[in-house]
């Protein structure tokens, strides 16, 4: 009996130690744009190994729950460059990443004052024939 009880209690302490190796860190942090440092909301934050992921809020930030500490985070969303980064964590990590607009999207950015536009009345076209029926 008390074999058993040793067994056990050594199966168990040899247990503990494995089960530290599963490590759970969290990423958090902000995303904002790089040009003029405002919050970007619903931009899509994944971690490509394990395949968990999230959007950012209205104030940009996000927090993803994860188990291991070798990461491969991309980040994207419409009208900004991809943001892909590959991280080793030991602990809880705080990340603030600015991502940049692409090129093309640049020129299209108006200001709203910038933006005109003119309502012209509508010529009628007048037809100088006269049908008429027999």
């Amino acid at each position: 009996m008390k074999t058993v009880i040793l067994t056990n209690v050594i199966f168990i302490l040899w247990l503990f130690p494995n089960l530290s190796r599963a490590q759970v860190v969290t990423v958090s942090g902000y995303v904002n744009n790089s040009t003029n440092g405002e919050a970007i909301e619903n931009v899509s934050i994944l971690e490509s190994n394990s395949g968990i992921g999230t959007i950012s809020n209205k104030n940009g930030f996000y927090r993803l729950v994860l188990h291991g500490s070798d990461i491969q985070l991309k980040i994207t969303t419409d009208g900004f460059k991809d943001f892909t980064q590959q991280l080793a964590l030991s602990s809880d990590t705080i990340l603030v990443v600015k991502l940049e607009p692409k090129a093309d999207d640049k020129r299209r950015q108006k200001k709203v004052e910038d933006i005109r536009a003119e309502v012209k009345p509508e010529k009628k076209a007048t037809d100088s024939k006269t049908w008429r029926l027999f």
